[in-house]
């Protein structure tokens, strides 16, 4: 098979994937609507996907180190079709099921977005001309094929709830399908680990790559979905509490904004590289909550865009520089292994809402938490500024490569 169209397999996968764990959002307002669960219950549901996906992130990648790329990928999009069926019988299941089925949804995706990451990047590779861009290529077009997956999920799953027919039933079923196109697809991509590592799984940071994981990797990881998940939570239920009625669709646009311009950002954060990316992604992080702050005020609930907006750009810059340092930073047999720690932190940010519900109390409502953690995001701009530039460039992974774009439109090289 064409090379070309074995990576675009991949990123189907990589794209149903990332639809099918934020397409319950807006259906997971609704039930906590129509069921009365309150504002922590709800959050709840979102720190259970985090639940599942620490220790897929912790094993995922070692493992498909070991054992393979295709196998763990492969049996994560058939975990995170059956987790999206569980979903869907929720109707009828109650909020156990609900609750397991987000544990799960964590366990699938954890492993398809570490384990997908690598493999594409390793598919690009080759001994032709081009092999050297497409290898840089990789870790720009996996961000932006995740980010167009979450935005797509909500936005679709949001405008079925708010005003399709039998949304519990519905909103879910275009995530069902994709993830059954991704997994029939997965057929025909090749294994890229030809080398079979028997033993124990190398877990957790490369001694290598520490330096640059503690001073960069996790607090730029902390400014990717932390603040992202503020429009699927907090945003939509303060905004509801102000009086604002089509919170549903609202969700679906706002995850359309955030991963949106998620998606778009980053050849930018390619051409920038990490010295910049990573600062200016906690700046725009700590902007967004200054407008989501006006925004869960009376009457103000239009802030909420152009909050999603900086936030979303945050998101890319983040996310895209931390998988490149990954990239950079550790020897070949560990890639996974560093890439699933770096996800470690990126992927906290879902337990955010839940803390912000349990310490703020009733002053979540006037929004105060919003910059609290506004003002938690410069301080991170400040490490990535000092002891993560520095660390960087220790490690000699401070140059931008060229500026290239999001999407392989046919052959390289």
């Amino acid at each position: 098979m064409d090379p070309v169209r074995q990576r675009r397999r991949l990123l189907v996968a990589l794209f149903a994937t990332a639809v099918s764990t934020q397409s319950p959002s807006p259906l997971l307002l609704r039930y906590a609507d129509e069921l009365d669960l309150g504002a922590l219950t709800l959050t709840l549901f979102f720190a259970a996907y985090a639940v599942g996906l620490v220790p897929s992130l912790l094993l995922a990648g070692p493992l498909s180190d070991r054992d393979g790329r295709r196998r763990v990928v492969v049996g994560g999009v058939l975990a995170a079709l059956a987790c999206t069926l569980v979903l869907i019988a929720a109707d009828v299941g109650g909020v156990w099921f609900l609750a397991v089925g987000r544990v799960a949804q964590g366990l699938a995706s954890g492993a398809v977005f570490t384990v997908g990451t690598v493999w594409l990047r390793e598919l690009s590779g080759g001994a032709d001309a081009g092999a050297a861009g497409r290898v840089r290529r990789a870790a720009a077009v996996a961000s932006a094929a995740m980010a167009t997956g979450f935005a797509a999920g909500p936005l679709v799953a949001g405008l079925l709830v708010q005003w399709g027919p039998a949304p519990q039933l519905v909103a879910l079923v275009p995530s069902a399908l994709l993830l059954l196109a991704g997994v029939l697809g997965l057929r025909g991509v090749p294994e890229t680990v030809t080398e079979r590592r028997p033993g124990r799984l190398a877990l957790g940071v490369p001694p290598v790559a520490r330096p640059a994981f503690w001073a960069y990797l996790l607090p730029v990881g902390l400014t990717v979905y932390t603040y992202a998940v503020l429009s699927l939570t907090v945003f939509p239920l303060l905004v509801a509490g102000a009086g604002f009625g089509a919170v549903f669709a609202l969700v679906g646009v706002s995850a359309l904004l955030v991963q949106g311009s998620a998606a778009l950002v980053t050849p930018l954060a390619t051409r920038l590289g990490p010295v910049v990316s990573g600062p200016l992604a906690a700046v725009l992080a700590a902007g967004g909550c200054g407008l989501g702050y006006l925004a869960v005020q009376p009457g103000g609930w239009p802030w909420v865009l152009p909050a999603c907006l900086l936030i979303g750009l945050g998101e890319g810059l983040g996310m895209t520089s931390g998988v490149a340092v990954c990239d950079r930073v550790a020897p070949p047999d560990r890639r996974g292994a560093l890439l699933s720690a770096f996800y470690l932190p990126v992927y906290a940010g879902f337990v955010v809402p839940t803390v912000l519900a349990l310490v703020s109390g009733d002053a979540l409502r006037g929004g105060v938490p919003i910059l609290v953690l506004g003002a938690v995001a410069l301080a991170l701009a400040v490490v990535l500024l000092g002891p993560g530039r520095s660390a960087l460039r220790t490690a000699g992974a401070t140059t931008a490569p060229p500026l290239v774009p999001v999407v392989e439109t046919g052959p390289q090289g």
